[in-house]
């Protein structure tokens, strides 16, 4: 996405823009989160959600779109839905589809969860681009996955127990894992929340569908400098993403939540 997918670097870690709205709980409530993108202090992207909560169901809304000086070089727009549950321990997608505008070029992505979180159907449209040296994505790899948005929504019994483990995420190019490793605590406030957040520390692993030998993948993987603040949803056991800090070739690209609440 021109602008936003150079600052971003793979679309693992562009889809943070998008996963910060992901939450669940056990009643019917809705949840409104608002987050902004930015780097070197400017504003690159904005994005809103509205999440559904029904029940151990989830049906998750929202548009992205580049903004600020970023929206003069690269207009984008997007938009998203996810639907999934939580079951015990784990948070089960069902359905992603994420559908964007960059000029002229729209672009679509549809994937498909089967009950045992693997995926059971992918489409990109266009096609993805596949250059070689490509790494290929086999059938084991999109066992036990979850989408950008789902797989950072975690639940935990403690602030503590959020970071060490590992995401495994797709978000239908690629397929990578998200290694959490425990950071510290720290109080966090905005609109709709405030109280503590538990940052985590995250090692980028690419596995399958991604070109080898990239050097934005090779920078995430090697050089990058990557955070993620998580804050607990109130007393639904799920910690979700509420800041981030993502090194890239160009800079560091911040996302932090300016909107974080329940509505009814």
């Amino acid at each position: 996405m021109g602008i936003l997918r150079r600052a971003g670097a793979t679309a693992i870690i562009s889809g943070l823009a998008f996963a910060f709205a992901g939450h669940a709980a056990f009643a019917a409530e809705t949840y409104r989160t608002w987050y902004e993108v930015s780097i070197f202090g400017l504003n690159i992207a904005k994005s809103g959600f509205e999440t559904k909560v029904n029940g151990s169901n989830y049906d998750l809304s929202g548009k992205l779109s580049s903004s600020g000086v970023a929206r003069i070089f690269d207009k984008t727009d997007g938009t998203i839905r996810v639907t999934g549950s939580a079951s015990g321990a784990s948070v089960m997608p069902a359905s992603y589809e994420v559908k964007y505008k960059n000029g002229k070029k729209n672009k679509r992505t549809i994937i498909d969860f089967s009950s045992d979180g693997s995926v059971s159907m992918v489409e990109n449209t266009p096609p993805v681009k596949k250059r070689n040296p490509w790494v290929e994505t086999g059938p084991n790899d999109l066992k036990s996955v979850a989408d950008p948005l789902s797989g950072l929504m975690i639940r935990a019994s403690d602030p503590q127990s959020v970071c060490g483990r590992t995401l495994h995420i797709f978000d239908g190019q690629t397929r990578a894992d998200l290694q959490l490793s425990f950071q510290g605590t720290k109080p966090f406030s905005t609109k709709g929340f405030k109280g503590d957040a538990v940052t985590c520390s995250v090692k980028f692993v690419p596995i399958s569908g991604y070109q080898k030998g990239k050097e934005a993948i090779e920078y995430l993987k090697n050089k990058s400098k990557i955070s993620i603040s998580f804050a607990s949803l109130g007393d639904s056991g799920i910690y979700a993403p509420v800041a981030a800090s993502i090194g890239t070739q160009i800079g560091t690209v911040s996302v932090f939540a300016t909107r974080f609440e329940k509505v009814n």
